[in-house]
This record gives C-alpha cells, structure tokens and sequence, in this order.
C-alpha cells in the first residue's frame, strides 16, 4: 500500500468518525456549533470593516457581511433591493451621529448656520435631513475622534 493511499484511508475514517460523532450531538449543540461559526465570521468581517475605515456604519458592515455570505442566495433584484434598504439604514445613522454631535456642542442650526455663513438654520437642517453631506460626515468622524482620544485619557 503506498503512502498516499493510506493517508487518504486514514482521513477519511476520521471523516466519518467525525460526522457519527456529530449525528449524535442534541440539536441545541448543532445549532450552538452553527451560531459560533457565523459569529466567528460576523467578527472577522467587522474587524476588517474597522480596520479599514473606523468610522464605518453598523449598517456598512452589515451589508459586507450580507455581501460576502449571502449574495448568492438571492436574486440580484432582491439583493439590491436589501443594498438599497442598507444604504438607507447607514444614512440614517450617520444622521443620528450628527445629532448626536451636533448636541454635544450645544450647537442649533442657526449657529451652524452663521458658522457657515449659509442663509439660515432651516435651510441646513432641510439640507441635513435630506442626505448628510460629506463635509458634515468628515466632521462628525473628527469629533468622534477627538471624543474617544478625550475619553481615553
């Protein structure tokens, strides 16, 4: 018998010991196995969102985690359809991290407005709320920053 085939023999032994040992397990302990194995990944994909941006939205990274395990599993209208429900999550968070800001500095509209010389605080909130724009998001990453750099003293 040559080498090979004696590993290949030995694996699969191992294989079907394996998958006899599995069989037997309750179901709480497939399904425990099965959710570690996803919650590994959901953790890989988020560290690699952060590291690649920090300032990535719960939904950004929910999308690459859809993206990467699950896009197969759809019709490609009913992906962008769940893309475009995803973008919408992301924008409404980054709303809520202006806000977020935007109070923590005790700032109304009308202030942000004379800040920008624009022509007044409804005008901005209307601009706000519509989409954040990239200037506002850059800002809200700055203060977050500077928050966690403050906090971390």
């Amino acid at each position: 018998m040559d080498f090979s085939k004696e590993n290949h023999e030995a694996s699969e032994k191992a294989d079907f010991a394996y998958a006899e040992w599995y069989s037997r397990l309750p179901e709480e302990r497939k399904a425990a196995f099965f959710n570690s194995g996803y919650q590994f990944v959901s953790e890989k994909v988020r560290s690699e969102a952060k590291n690649e941006n920090p300032f990535v939205t719960e939904a950004d990274i929910l999308m690459r985690f859809i993206s990467l395990t699950q896009k197969e599993d759809y019709p490609e209208t009913v992906f962008n359809f769940i893309a475009g429900k995803m973008a919408a999550r992301s924008e409404k968070e980054w709303q809520r991290r202006f806000k977020k800001m935007r109070q923590s500095l005790g700032w109304s509209y009308e202030d942000m407005a004379k800040f920008m010389n624009a022509g007044g605080g409804a005008s901005v909130k209307a601009s706000i709320n519509r989409k954040l724009p990239a200037f506002a998001k850059l800002a809200v990453c700055v203060f977050e920053q500077l928050t966690h750099e403050k906090n971390s003293r």
